[in-house]
């Protein structure tokens, strides 16, 4: 979000003030006149209730600016009361300005929200009064929602989630980081006491450095939100955390004279010695980051291990600067031998080499090293078996990308930095419906947009949990997407449509 407040001029806020008008209309009738798919109800008000925690990045105008854009990421903690306020907020903003950087740290905000009976809604922020920043969201249960910037000055993406602690996290957490347009980062923070120790990989234009964390510290938080320091590379990082529970928190980088734009994740590693034996099974596995073109990857797959060296099989699907590649089968190797850290490892698909770091049999974070790409992701365990049955629940989804196409959309045609927030209606046989909001920004589209669709379609789930599916609106319209099955109820969805760079993940919906 970039903020509306008093660092921008007053046309912004009605910009804004326009947006929520566009966003009710669009949700009530649908894009093009679609019918919205009727799906599940249960939520309300009451079920945004509680303080949480929520990180995003996009791309928007400076602050301060109505002409001038650029890279931004975004963190901070709100309070919900259950009635539809926002009893209080407080949010951290770093912003690419030129070849530098720049932030806006620690806004006061108070606000309101609106949750309909299917998850989606929307959440204002604003600041002594003015507003400040709209977003789209869509509640998966009452721990976790997606968000997408929606008020016209920028788009981003990311999710909250609810806080159950507001403590200082102790024990040895393994983080990724990623540096827009820069670097990866994987590894292990220990913290004790307020000191902060670990090792590191980064991958920065194409090359892999490794060690040992400098000494660091964090702050007790106030709220749910602190302060960490630590070093990489040489290079000393200042960050925002934010709490989520004993066993996890999430980062924004806030070292500006590093030029750094950076939001990450910190999960407790498992107290066990990892082996090639703690990869074992299936995995389901999504990355997205940036290209030298300059441009954009996304990847989204499956593959299984044989408990020892070999990568017995693997399916993905990758896009990559507009280009997809569809389909794909390899078979690799692995390789758990803790060289960098407790759970370091590495795993090779047809070729393609991906750094993991574990943090329990279950789960790992992975750098891929594809050229001079930054792209990272997360692995996840997949359990059950799987046919079209299995896809059986309305789930909440979030996508966040870039649209290649030359597209007309409103006053403008043009390509542009896109995200969606909405739901996923399937049936259980092969029927599947979505409804979603999508947000628009580009370099030469500075009053952004926003639109709601609608569409239908059919889809089929194969024996590895991989899923495709063609959606349409009442016009014709296609949109083709693939998802992979973690379970019954989560998963990685990527757009496989020719020009877009779109994926994320989805997770069924829990009402309350």
């Amino acid at each position: 979000m970039n903020p509306l407040a008093s660092t921008k001029r007053a046309t912004r806020v009605l910009m804004a003030l326009a947006a929520i008008t566009s966003i009710f209309l669009t949700i009530g009738c649908g894009s093009g006149g679609n019918p919205i798919i009727i799906g599940k109800g249960g939520f309300s008000n009451a079920s945004l209730s509680g303080s949480y925690a929520y990180t995003l990045k996009g791309y928007g105008l400076n602050a301060g600016s109505s002409t001038v854009a650029g890279f931004f990421v975004e963190g901070g903690v709100f309070t919900a009361d259950g009635k539809g306020n926002i009893t209080a907020a407080t949010d951290d903003f770093v912003e690419q300005v030129g070849l530098g950087t720049q932030s806006i740290l620690g806004t006061a905000l108070t606000g309101t929200y609106s949750i309909s009976s299917d998850g989606t809604g929307s959440l204002q922020f604003k600041s002594a009064g003015t507003l400040f920043g709209i977003f789209a969201i869509t509640l998966s249960d009452t721990g976790s929602l997606y968000m997408e910037e929606a008020d016209g000055g920028g788009t981003s993406a990311g999710s909250a989630l609810l806080q159950s602690s507001t403590s200082t996290p102790s024990g040895t957490f393994v983080f990724r980081t990623h540096d827009v347009q820069t670097s990866s980062t994987i590894g292990t923070m220990a913290v004790s006491a307020g000191a902060v120790s670990g090792a590191y990989l980064m991958v920065q234009n194409g090359a892999p450095v490794s060690g040992s964390i400098g000494a660091g510290s964090m702050t007790a938080p106030t709220g749910g939100r602190g302060t960490v320091s630590y070093t990489v590379n040489g290079v000393p990082h200042s960050a925002e955390y934010y709490v989520v529970s004993a066993n996890k928190f999430l980062l924004l980088d806030t070292t500006t004279a590093a030029n750094i734009l950076s939001v990450g994740l910190a999960e407790m590693q498992s107290d066990v010695t990892f082996s090639a034996a703690s990869l074992s099974g299936s995995y389901v596995f999504g990355s997205s980051g940036e290209t030298a073109t300059p441009g954009f990857t996304n990847t989204a797959g499956v593959f299984t291990t044989d408990n020892v060296s070999q990568v017995t099989a693997a399916t993905f699907d990758s896009v990559q600067d507009g280009s997809v590649s569809s389909d794909q089968t390899a078979t690799g190797t692995y390789l758990i031998d803790n060289s960098i850290g407790n759970g370091s490892g590495s795993v090779t698909l047809g070729g393609l080499k991906r750094d993991i770091w574990m943090v329990s049999p279950t789960r790992a974070y992975f750098i891929a090293l594809n050229g001079t790409n930054v792209e990272d992701g997360t692995i996840d365990q997949q359990s059950g078996t799987f046919t079209n049955t299995s896809l059986g629940t309305q789930g909440a989804f979030f996508m966040d990308g870039f649209n290649w196409n030359l597209i007309p959309f409103g006053a403008f045609t043009d390509v542009a930095f896109e995200d969606r927030v909405g739901t996923l209606v399937p049936s259980g046989s092969n029927t599947l419906g979505t409804n979603y909001l999508a947000s628009y920004f580009g370099p030469d589209l500075p009053a952004g947009e926003t639109s709601s669709f609608a569409l239908s379609g059919t889809y089929s789930v194969a024996s590895n949990g991989r899923t495709t599916a063609t959606l349409t609106d009442n016009s014709g319209d296609s949109l083709g997407v693939v998802l992979y099955l973690t379970s019954n109820s989560t998963g990685y969805v990527l757009q496989s449509d020719a020009g877009y760079n779109m994926s994320g993940t989805f997770k069924a919906q829990t009402t309350p």
